[in-house]
């Protein structure tokens, strides 16, 4: 029942994001399609980390892999893809403003940083855009808005093609092989044994 609930809330929210239309000439910053802006490293193993800074386990899973995925990323083990899930109410907000992180800055490790400072906005119940953004300006981060809605279509792509029913998750594809790994320990493991 807990499974069926959380899929049907994932696709009710999915439906927040209609699929975008072309571009304008007039954006600001990156082309919004370049997906890019959420994948770090030039790997073989493919990865993709789902998750909701509303999340618990989420939050605690960062610390145990941000520097585990950042020496993977440094060292060309892996290509990790950033998969926000929009759980709650206020994710796709937040999902919007790492978005907008990445196209000022596009590092790994702000990048990590940057989830650091929007999960721990999260558990303050930071809701409105305002604090967001003075809580992300006193953390040191600049941002670079644009069309976000392209992207938002392409990672609903990623959600319904992965059949993402829990957060936190990660997928991993080896060649031909793709894998599934949910849970702080289980992803924790999955990212420590790559060499």
């Amino acid at each position: 029942m807990k499974k069926t609930l959380l899929i049907i809330t994932i696709l009710a929210i999915l439906t927040l994001f209609p699929p975008a239309a072309k571009p304008s000439g007039t954006t600001t910053g990156m082309a919004p399609t370049d997906m890019f802006l959420l994948s770090f490293g030039k790997g073989a193993v493919q990865a993709k980390l789902y998750s909701d800074y509303f999340c618990g386990a989420c939050k605690a899973l960062e610390p145990n892999i941000e520097y585990r995925l950042a020496d993977l990323v440094k060292r060309n083990i892996i290509t990790i893809t950033f998969v926000d899930v929009p759980l709650h109410q206020n994710s796709a907000m937040y999902a919007r403003y790492f978005l907008y992180i990445l196209n000022d800055k596009k590092e790994i490790g702000r990048a990590l940083k940057a989830r650091g400072a929007l999960f721990e906005a999260a558990q303050l119940n930071i809701t409105d855009k305002d604090r967001l953004e003075d809580f992300l300006a006193k953390k040191g981060f600049k941002v670079k808005p644009f069309d976000a809605k392209p992207v938002f279509s392409i990672l609903q792509g990623y959600l319904r093609e992965d059949k993402i029913t829990a957060t936190p998750t990660c997928v991993t594809l080896k060649g031909d092989k793709k894998e599934f790994h949910q849970g702080v320990a289980n992803i924790t493991k999955v990212l420590e044994d790559l060499k």
